[in-house]
């Protein structure tokens, strides 16, 4: 990565923080008394763990890609984490029920895709259509499902995470989606007019606040994962974590580690 003048320390310590966060995610995993019950993939425990475990991967992939200087990228993913917040916040809060909205949510995403694909003009091999007609069937015999999750709505579910969504919504306009705001960071000026760079400025204030982020909605899921599971050996790093993170937080917002 290019040279992080004086807030390099502070970025070398939020990654530090970072890894120390998916470390406890692990002693999470290895400490959990967790037991199968007839719910099977719909009790909002093992549901809890398996956006534990995606967090973790998000987490790791998020790092690797901003130690390539990938800052569009590493925000992109540092958004999956926000989300894999809110559901796990959606799930503390609201237990069987919000594993019921999850539910319907995907069996509208399935229908919706299946009536796409029977609208349009798709040529499908007879077996393909008869089976996807079979799906069909199925779906709809379970009646009317129109509620769909999104991200706002489930961060609203626990008042003081509705800011957050900000947050969201910035990783989203800037990286995520192809805004004028985020396909202008691949237009360099020079003298003969605008040119193009696949490789975006990576500003050191962007990378702190990306890696902050990162740890904020990580260490969430890992407190929250803790919350439902009633607490593990493992999570008992939890709270010095959280300390760190106020910590980091502060000196990132402290100009005297800012380049000028």
């Amino acid at each position: 990565m290019a040279s992080q003048g004086k807030m390099a320390p502070l970025i070398e310590d939020w990654k530090a923080h970072c890894e120390q966060i998916g470390g406890t995610a692990d002693a999470i995993f290895a400490t959990a008394d967790v037991k199968i019950t007839e719910k099977g993939f719909a009790d909002p425990t093992y549901l809890s763990l398996t956006l534990l475990a995606r967090t973790v991967s998000n987490l790791k992939a998020a790092l690797t890609l901003l130690h390539a200087s990938r800052i569009v990228e590493a925000r992109t993913i540092t958004r999956c984490v926000l989300e894999n917040l809110y559901w796990t916040v959606g799930l503390v809060e609201d237990g069987d029920t919000f594993v019921k909205q999850m539910r319907d949510d995907e069996l509208s995403h399935r229908r919706s895709m299946g009536q796409a694909i029977f609208s349009g003009e798709h040529q499908l091999d007879g077996k393909v259509e008869e089976r996807l007609r079979t799906q069909m069937r199925d779906l709809n015999r379970n009646g009317p499902v129109t509620k769909v999750l999104n991200p706002k709505a489930v961060a609203g579910i626990r008042g003081d995470f509705k800011r957050s969504y900000i947050f969201y919504a910035q990783l989203s306009s800037d990286s995520a989606h192809p805004s004028v705001t985020a396909l202008n960071r691949y237009v360099v000026a020079d003298l003969q007019g605008p040119g193009f760079d696949t490789n975006p400025i990576v500003r050191p204030n962007e990378v702190a606040e990306t890696l902050e982020y990162l740890s904020m909605s990580a260490l969430g899921v890992c407190v929250g994962v803790n919350q439902i599971l009633g607490g593990t050996p493992g999570g008992e790093q939890l709270q010095a974590r959280a300390a760190r993170h106020d910590e980091l937080s502060n000196r990132t917002r402290d100009g005297s580690e800012r380049d000028d």
